[in-house]
């Protein structure tokens, strides 16, 4: 019920407002003609626009070669420069070129109506692409002679041979922006390098080789210790069979035919300087140079120095014995024993090797209490090794792909440089005399001063019929008052005019007539 209430409201004051607009229709319609009339007429007065145009390509040499480039050429700009060049054709030295050699010149008289000129000029231009190599000047203008004028001069700043010296494209940036990456990553491999050769170098007992690592050195030198102290302990087993065998034949000696032989410790003291000679002769490598494994502060060498030292002090003392106490019967004849000689020289080797044993052996353990005091910091070494190996590979790998990388940019940019000196601008159609304006769009333009004057007229008519209420019956009155009417008195106008002015069909003829000349206007648009 309510909801009824509410759309019989609403229905009434609609009607009450189409009422009062229609009683204000003369106003609308005389506001509506002003507005039309003044704006017509300045649409009429609107200058002619006239456009002139060329049509200008840039050839790209790729064009009649793509089939026979790599599949990367694609993305090189040849064609770089002659853009840049076309974009740059509206820049102030040109465009003062164009007043000075058309009749724009005679528009200007100082240095005010010049700027003046540049920045209507300036809107006037317009240089846009119109396809994928094609170019359109463009220029509007109310005169057409000048509008053709300068098309045709700023079609002429355009080179024939030559667009411009080639400053390089993508291809030619890429490649100068890769060699200093290359040179960078360089320098940080280089440094790389020398940091990990460094940490090595200091830390060369510790570190995992080729031959493994840390536990790995360490279980080395305990099996070489195992092995050094089962056979020092052979060793020992047989120097004391050799002293017990040496001192049976001396009692069961008898005196053989005496004979001369060579000295047995001279022969000693040949065996252990060959072995000098060999533990010398040994090397390995760190950091790609050559160092000797034993050197004559290791402990195995200084006991053959020592056991060397021994038997030339024991030859010494022999010969400067006595020729009556070397000569007894018994030495004589046991120093002539081959069986005692032989026995002799290996209980002489095993001496030498013994002492070798045993010095290796010093070592070893002398290694492994070293590696057993860094056991607490290997992880942190291997670590940062790792981290530097990885760094360093990771610099290498950057480097090589940045290189190839460069090296591809240089193909592409001494491809891009040949092929840069073949563009030319070639100018598809010249600018013509225009015949015909192109705007302004007298006919939109007129359409929107219509429309305007209506909504203007509309919109009085509705303020009139608000600021100025009036009751057309008394009902109207009842419902606003909420008093009764009695009787309502009608007004006669004996004015003159009130029949016309009162007429709807004098109203719709006024209507008509402004149709009709929005018509007229239309018709007669292009010939304005």
């Amino acid at each position: 019920m309510q909801q009824d209430i509410a759309l019989r409201d609403l229905y009434y004051q609609v009607i009450i407002y189409l009422g009062g607009m229609w009683r204000h229709r003369w106003q609308a319609v005389l506001l509506a003609w002003f507005i039309c009339l003044a704006g017509w007429v300045s649409v009429a007065m609107m200058e002619d626009q006239y456009v002139s145009q060329a049509r200008v390509k840039i050839e790209d040499p790729r064009e009649n070669i793509k089939d026979f480039l790599a599949k990367d050429s694609g993305v090189m700009d040849v064609t770089r420069e002659a853009r840049k060049f076309l974009n740059g054709l509206l820049s102030r030295n040109n465009l003062l070129g164009a007043i000075s050699k058309t009749d724009l010149a005679f528009s200007v008289n100082n240095d005010r109506e010049t700027e003046e000129m540049l920045n209507t000029l300036r809107a006037q231009l317009s240089v846009a692409a119109s396809g994928a190599s094609t170019y359109t000047i463009k220029h509007r203008h109310s005169n057409p002679q000048i509008t053709q004028q300068v098309v045709a001069y700023l079609v002429d700043l355009l080179p024939r041979d030559k667009v411009n010296e080639f400053l390089g494209g993508q291809a030619q940036a890429a490649k100068k922006f890769l060699q200093t990456q290359v040179e960078e990553y360089e320098s940080k491999v280089s440094k790389a390098e020398q940091e990990l050769r460094a940490f090595k170098k200091k830390h060369v007992m510790i570190l995992p080789d080729n031959q493994g690592g840390y536990y790995e050195r360490l279980q080395k030198f305990s099996k070489q210790q195992e092995e050094d102290q089962a056979l020092k302990v052979a060793l020992e087993k047989r120097q004391e069979e050799m002293e017990r065998q040496l001192q049976d034949l001396k009692k069961k000696q008898v005196a053989p035919k005496k004979v001369e032989v060579e000295d047995p410790i001279d022969e000693r003291v040949v065996a252990l300087n060959a072995k000098l000679d060999k533990l010398f002769s040994q090397y390995y490598l760190m950091g790609g140079e050559k160092r000797p494994l034993y050197t004559e502060s290791h402990a195995e060498v200084i006991a053959i120095r020592k056991a060397i030292a021994r038997f030339e002090k024991q030859r010494e003392e022999e010969r400067s014995k006595s020729y009556d106490e070397v000569s007894e019967s018994d030495n004589w004849e046991l120093e002539a024993n081959p069986v005692f000689r032989k026995l002799k020289m290996e209980a002489s080797a095993i001496d030498i090797e013994l002492a070798s044993v045993t010095a290796r052996q010093a070592t070893t353990k002398q290694q492994i209490k070293k590696l057993k005091e860094l056991e607490d910091v290997i992880p942190a070494m291997e670590n940062k090794l790792f981290r530097l190996q990885g760094y360093l590979d990771q610099k290498k790998n950057k480097m090589l792909k940045m290189l190839n990388k460069e090296t591809q940019a240089t193909e592409t940019a001494e491809i891009e440089a040949r092929l840069s000196q073949f563009v030319r601008f070639r100018v598809l159609s010249r600018p013509a005399l225009p015949r015909r304006p192109v705007g302004p769009r007298r006919t939109l333009f007129s359409t929107i001063v219509l429309v305007g004057a209506v909504l203007a007229s509309v919109t009085l008519a509705l303020f009139l019929a608000i600021v100025r209420p009036v009751f057309d019956s008394p009902g109207s009155l009842k419902r606003v008052l909420g008093l009764p009417v009695l009787g309502m008195v009608s007004m006669v106008d004996e004015g003159f005019g009130q029949n016309w002015f009162r007429s709807t069909l004098f109203f719709i003829f006024s209507v008509a007539s402004l149709l009709v000349v929005y018509a007229a206007l239309v018709f007669l648009a292009p010939s304005f």
